[in-house]
């Protein structure tokens, strides 16, 4: 019996015209990746459905093209199994000179031994590997993790190697965010959870890790203080005297937060994304198909929308957090917050006036709160927002005492 095999393609950057990348899936668990020749522009690319959308000119001899060389790959592997038991290193040798026979012989710092390599080397071929699965946000937190690892073997005055990596070392790098990095469990758990997601990887593609250093765990809060806005403040940075380049930047926040959707999908509208009240798109970081009806709530979201040709200006999300702030201090929204957060065993309380709070991601736990508040079910909540957990969703919830009240008096 031949383990499962898998053909899949991906874009290489799905928020940009870019080509095709093919990904070889043996048995779950053996992945191997090419790129293709084939340039798609993401609008035109169906994700689902590995095809281009027959919005696309030439689209019905892409899809051929697709489906023979995938066809011929699988013919290629089938062939290879039948003459000769081979072993998945040379399977993916063989892959890639077939995929690519002009392509450079390896160098020589690719013939170490899996436990040779210092563990900050392999980041970048594990980046390499998830270019399809991982968005470029997602690559920005093993980068930062890249960055903090330096740091580590900085302080410890030695190069970590694959074969140093073990449990008492995973404890000694989650002591060093605590006490030398001064960091907070939330961020110590997600460094440590991107560490582990990469160990985790690399065992699985033959680089001797002790498993063992897998057992580490870091507990955190599940549910976090946030900042959520009520309708009154909405309402004040509606009315707020605003410069003209501001302007855009709070009907674009609004528009999240009668929509419950991310800063990325909002700035991906086009005209051709609406039909009627329903604005449909592919989310670009979970690449959900949604369904947006822009009625009742949502109907705020259309007027805004119509205001700028369902196609707002582009902005970083840095510069737009913090002209968002600005916007909310016009706006007066200045009174003092306190969120609490765990640092070890200590509490930590921060105090800020709750403009500074403020960021693109508070438009969607906004619109979550005040949705729940107004006894919309949860259900109903994710299909407009998109959570794959009610676990997730529930913690943007943040039910206030005038909430509970008019709950307990209509009961």
């Amino acid at each position: 019996m031949f383990p499962l095999m898998v053909i899949k393609f991906y874009l290489t950057n799905p928020q940009k015209e870019s080509k095709l990348r093919i990904v070889f899936v043996l048995g779950r668990l053996q992945q191997f990746k090419a790129t293709t020749e084939f340039m798609v522009n993401p609008k035109y690319w169906d994700s689902k459905n590995q095809r281009a959308k027959k919005s696309m000119i030439g689209f019905e001899a892409l899809n051929q093209s697709l489906e023979e060389l995938k066809m011929t790959v699988f013919k290629f592997v089938r062939e290879l199994q039948l003459k000769e038991t081979l072993d998945w290193v040379q399977v993916k040798q063989h892959l890639k000179n077939y995929l690519n026979p002009n392509q450079a012989e390896p160098s020589k710092a690719d013939d170490l031994k899996p436990c040779d390599r210092p563990l900050v080397s392999v980041i970048n071929v594990f980046l390499a590997a998830r270019t399809a699965e991982y968005k470029p946000e997602t690559a920005r937190k093993y980068k930062v993790l890249e960055a903090v690892l330096l740091e580590f073997q900085k302080f410890r005055k030695q190069e970590i190697q694959l074969s140093d990596v073990s449990f008492p070392l995973m404890e000694e790098f989650r002591l060093y965010l605590l006490n030398e990095r001064n960091n907070r469990n939330d961020t110590i758990y997600k460094m440590l959870a991107a560490l582990k997601c990469m160990i985790r990887w690399m065992n699985q593609n033959d680089y001797l890790i002790d498993p063992r250093s897998l057992e580490l765990r870091q507990k955190v809060r599940v549910k976090h203080d946030i900042v959520t806005l009520s309708e009154q403040e909405l309402q004040q940075i509606e009315n707020a005297e605003l410069n003209s380049f501001q302007v855009p930047i709070r009907d674009c926040f609004l528009f999240q937060v009668y929509t419950g959707q991310r800063f990325s999908d909002m700035q991906q509208l086009s005209p051709d994304q609406i039909s009627g009240t329903v604005w449909q798109f592919q989310s670009i970081k979970t690449e959900k198909d949604m369904r947006i009806p822009m009625v009742g709530w949502c109907s705020k979201a259309k007027v805004i929308g119509e205001k700028y040709g369902f196609s707002f200006p582009k902005y970083t999300q840095q510069y737009f957090n913090r002209e968002i702030t600005k916007i909310c201090r016009t706006a007066k929204i200045t009174e003092p917050v306190k969120l609490t957060r765990y640092q070890g065993s200590s509490l930590i309380q921060m105090q800020k006036p709750k403009c500074d709070w403020v960021s693109s991601h508070t438009a969607r736990r906004t619109c979550v709160s005040l949705l729940l508040a107004k006894g919309v079910p949860p259900t109903v909540v994710m299909k407009l927002t998109g959570h794959s957990s009610m676990q997730t969703m529930m913690r943007y919830e943040r039910t206030t005492n005038e909430a509970l009240i008019n709950s307990l008096l209509a009961v």
